[in-house]
């Protein structure tokens, strides 16, 4: 098992680890507890507070000073309060005690996706319509089953409209079908850097030997040498890969439309806003809307302790290779063409843009 097959699997999926309460804290520790692990192990740190280091520290101050007088029942909300300065959808709370519900399933649908998630039509014998409000995993299949049956349509359009408002993400795996029936030429991808912390460098030789098929002692001595560049680089960002930029070359479909319009509005973000800025790059494609949210530059969220057993961190792990110079946090993609308040219907107004 190499590195790159261990990241594969972590990058998409979320491991949280059971959790026993060993260690309560009241507000004022669990305050000081998540700044230092913030400021240590937070990926997005240092470019955070890099303009604005007294005002960062200034509302440390004041936060500190709210601690102490702050019931434990109301502390979440303040501890939410400093991690709000970050501006990172990425970063994730939770108060265990308060943690009642289980958590969520799919629905009914042995396909495994959601009719309000997937769905398509012909809205005239020249353009066909797509929505994907999802790229959760359990997607992959039920979307490409979705491209496969109507690819004689796809392929005989003039246009296409793809619609991914309020998609919020998940994985890149679920719209690689769609990709070769967009593109018109390889596309520029970014590499990610790893922030090496022993959370991370641990928790991802925990995984690889969870899976390995037997007690391997030459396949951990490997798994332990894939990790060992993280492991000599604790606190610094190692680059994945060999090239901070890849050039994805994708088997493009002949038959494809000659137009393509994307819907999005503000509610899109993580791997749906890479859809964007991977499809962007095609000579046929225009993105309608608004601007996305602008949750990209930092991903592959895990559990992080941070000494205080009655909450639950999560944080990114890497930083994309695009920063500092090309940021997407907190500004969003920015669609070719802004649809305002006054446009009620989206889908209408791009078929009269393909009509014109």
């Amino acid at each position: 098992m190499t590195y790159k097959k261990i990241f594969l699997v972590f990058s998409f999926l979320l491991f949280v680890l059971p959790m026993y309460s060993q260690t309560d804290c009241n507000c004022s520790r669990a305050l000081k507890q998540l700044i230092a692990k913030i400021e240590s192990e937070y990926p997005g740190f240092p470019e955070k507070t890099k303009q604005n280091k007294d005002l960062y520290q200034a509302k440390k101050n004041i936060l500190t000073k709210k601690s102490l007088l702050i019931s434990n029942e109301t502390c979440t909300q303040l501890l939410q309060e400093y991690l709000d300065f970050f501006h990172d959808e990425h970063i994730v709370l939770d108060d265990l005690s308060k943690k009642k519900n289980p958590p969520h399933t799919s629905t009914g649908n042995p396909a495994g996706a959601s009719d309000e998630e997937i769905s398509s039509k012909s809205i005239s014998s020249d353009i066909f319509y797509i929505k994907i409000s999802s790229f959760a995993y359990e997607n992959i299949a039920p979307f490409k089953e979705l491209i496969e049956k109507n690819s004689e349509k796809i392929e005989n359009s003039k246009a296409l409209i793809i619609d991914v408002r309020n998609n919020g993400g998940g994985t890149d795996d679920v719209y690689q079908p769609l990709l070769p029936y967009i593109l018109t030429n390889p596309i520029r991808i970014m590499s990610v850097e790893f922030f090496a912390t022993h959370t991370l460098v641990n928790g991802l030789r925990d995984y690889a030997i969870k899976n390995i098929k037997q007690d391997s002692i030459n396949e951990v001595k490997r798994i332990d040498e894939d990790l060992r560049e993280y492991r000599e680089n604790i606190g610094k960002f190692v680059l994945y890969g060999d090239k901070k930029v890849m050039i994805d070359s994708i088997a493009i479909n002949p038959k494809g439309p000659k137009q393509v319009i994307i819907l999005a509005n503000r509610n899109v973000a993580s791997s749906a806003e890479n859809f964007l800025f991977s499809s962007r790059q095609s000579k046929k494609v225009k993105i309608m809307g608004t601007a996305s949210m602008g949750a990209l530059d930092y991903g592959s969220i895990r559990e992080f302790k941070f000494g205080c057993d009655n909450y639950q961190l999560l944080l990114p792990t890497y930083r994309s290779a695009r920063l500092p110079q090309y940021p997407i946090d907190n500004i969003g993609i920015q669609p070719d063409i802004y649809l305002d308040e006054s446009i009620s219907d989206w889908i209408d107004f791009a078929v009269h843009y393909i009509n014109e």
